[in-house]
């Protein structure tokens, strides 16, 4: 379920200018007439899945998720299909169970809350409605998005392929705000991603929010100036912690959050594992396969360290030294 996020943020995409240009409202009646269908549908499979128990998850065929995904798709409900379809992986996984069952909930409430739209508050109502498959053409983010001028540190970057398309997701963290952005981009084969968007460096720009409860993506507006390199400002552990709970508030289907950590040392568990420490003694556990290249820059210092905090533990992405400057992960 690694990158389910990005593959619905790509058919999304994909679907984006189609859907700027089909605003019949005909159409959009047979859609959300589809979606409504559609997200009954997974609404009794998930209850079904609880009724027969979850143990019968560990010797299901991949199908089982796999139908039921195709079936959203075709209910034009295709961000949820990632989701479910990744739901295959967890009963591999140690302590499955629960990690299943908090899976259908998280599931559950999203087909609650979609339901309940009209109830909604107009953020967290745009959060629902892109979570399910719902899009926002970049000329209305663009002409109508709020926008946030700042100076954005770029904290990381990660590009990852799958069905013949390769995204670009970008993470800056404004130094004045300290407000975190996503900046996506998308190629086809025999196209370029955009290459604007350096670690390391800091652009002062407008930045323009698509709508949500927790806006988090964003489109850049307006460029003023040059880049220039430059560390990013930081919290502690306990103030990334915040951060996160606050965002996960306003929108608990959050699957990963930006981390910026300023003054951590790497330190080793018992186990044998990897931490990052604070200097309050905080600490977070790191997701990586191979540390050597961070254990060689902070030599037992202090860093400045960037990642995407997931589920799991935190993955890292760049790290600032005082003497090496910028380290890509």
């Amino acid at each position: 379920m690694e990158d389910r996020r990005e593959r619905a943020d790509r058919a999304a995409e994909r679907r984006a200018a189609p859907a700027a240009k089909a605003r019949d409202p005909k159409t959009a009646e047979r859609r959300a007439r589809r979606v409504d269908d559609g997200l009954a549908e997974l609404d009794q499979w998930l209850r079904d899945q609880v009724a027969h128990g979850l143990a019968q998850a560990e010797k299901a065929p991949y199908r089982l998720w796999d139908d039921a995904a195709r079936r959203l798709v075709d209910a034009q409900a295709g961000a949820l299909a990632g989701p479910v379809r990744g739901l295959a992986a967890i009963p591999r996984r140690p302590g499955w169970p629960g990690r299943l069952l908090e899976e259908y909930a998280l599931l559950r409430l999203l087909v609650r809350a979609y339901q309940r739209r009209d109830e909604l508050p107009e953020g967290l109502r745009e959060t629902v409605r892109s979570r399910v498959g719902f899009t926002v053409p970049q000329e209305e983010v663009l002409s109508g998005g709020e926008r946030v001028r700042d100076l954005w540190s770029v904290t990381g970057s990660r590009d990852t392929a799958q069905d013949l398309l390769t995204t670009r997701r970008v993470w800056l963290r404004g130094n004045r705000t300290g407000r975190p952005a996503l900046v996506l981009s998308f190629a086809a084969p025999g196209t370029s991603l955009d290459g604007s968007l350096v670690v390391g460096m800091q652009v002062d720009a407008e930045l323009a929010f698509y709508p949500g409860a927790q806006p988090l993506r964003a489109l850049v507006a307006e460029r003023y100036g040059a880049p220039m390199r430059g560390t990013p400002a930081g919290t502690s552990v306990q103030g990334f912690l915040d951060e996160h709970a606050a965002a996960l508030a306003l929108d608990p289907w959050l699957d990963r959050w930006p981390a910026t950590l300023e003054g951590v040392r790497l330190a080793r568990t018992e186990e044998g594992g990897l931490h990052v420490v604070d200097g309050a003694g905080d600490a977070l556990p790191l997701r990586m396969g191979e540390p050597w290249r961070l254990l060689a820059l902070s030599g037992g210092g202090p860093v400045t360290l960037a990642g995407e905090w997931r589920p799991r533990g935190l993955r890292p992405l760049a790290a600032w030294h005082e003497d090496e400057g910028t380290v890509i992960m």
